[in-house]
């Protein structure tokens, strides 16, 4: 029997499948070689036939593995045709932005997208403010203020504040009482666990001095907006100085050429 690598591992690597994740062993695998660009897009998935032979299972667990990955937008199956392999760029499903740091996470696919990914979190952080800042009860904004402030004595301890930024932005979420911004920050710490770090972040001092300054101006009604922009947009942009937008529709329009 054949299984699912590492996500550090080359998806060539089979190993023994555990029983009872037959399935999720096949998808891991298959994932993994169209993310890594190992099966290229618009080429032909194998067989049920040769899948079962590769991995040691039945067809019916190489279709429940091949239906998910149609499922995230990996692959188009086609009744009496082939089963072809679609372009991860091209797919519409978030999930597949997890695939990759689940299972691809050293491709050069998946560091590509980490300036994406830290793009959107710095957006969805600037979303949270606004709308906490217009809907959040004044027992809420005590609450954050109380939370950063509870951190006080371990603000130099780098994994209490990653659990104090998880449990600032959960509350900002809940307090919000917009359903989708609960979903999208539910989303980012479960899905999205294996995201990537800013590029040298601040120590945990500093992020601790932000959180309690950004809730204190939330309580407060100190222009918690501009204090978050003023604060985070200068580390967007450096993450982008590299690379102009001349620059990236070039890289677009060599990828449509080459396709």
């Amino acid at each position: 029997m054949r299984a699912s690598p590492s996500p550090a591992s080359p998806p060539e690597a089979d190993l023994p499948l555990r029983r009872g994740h037959l399935a999720d062993g096949v998808f891991a695998v298959l994932g993994a070689e169209i993310l890594r660009g190992v099966m290229a897009p618009g080429s032909p998935l194998p067989s049920e036939r040769v899948l079962s032979e590769r991995f040691g299972v039945s067809k019916l667990l190489v279709r429940q593995a091949v239906h998910r990955l149609a499922e995230a937008g990996l692959v188009d199956v086609r009744q009496g045709g082939a089963t072809r392999v679609r372009d991860p760029d091209d797919a519409a499903d978030l999930r597949v932005i997890e695939l990759y740091y689940r299972l691809a996470p050293e491709s050069p696919q998946a560091r590509a997208l980490a300036r994406d990914v830290l793009e959107k979190q710095f957006t969805q952080g600037l979303s949270l403010v606004e709308v906490f800042a217009r809907r959040a009860s004044a027992a809420a904004r005590d609450a954050l203020v109380a939370l950063t402030e509870g951190a006080r004595a371990d603000r130099d301890d780098d994994a209490k504040m990653r659990a104090l930024e998880e449990r600032f932005w959960r509350d900002v979420g809940d307090a919000c009482e917009n359903r989708i911004l609960r979903a999208e920050v539910r989303w980012w710490y479960t899905a999205l666990a294996a995201r990537p770090d800013r590029p040298e972040p601040p120590p945990p001092s500093a992020r601790w001095a932000f959180y309690a300054e950004l809730a204190r101006r939330l309580r407060d009604g100190d222009a918690p907006i501009s204090f978050y922009l003023a604060a985070l947009t200068p580390g967007i942009d450096a993450l982008f100085a590299s690379t102009s937008p001349s620059t990236r529709g070039a890289k677009a329009r060599s990828k449509q050429v080459s396709r």
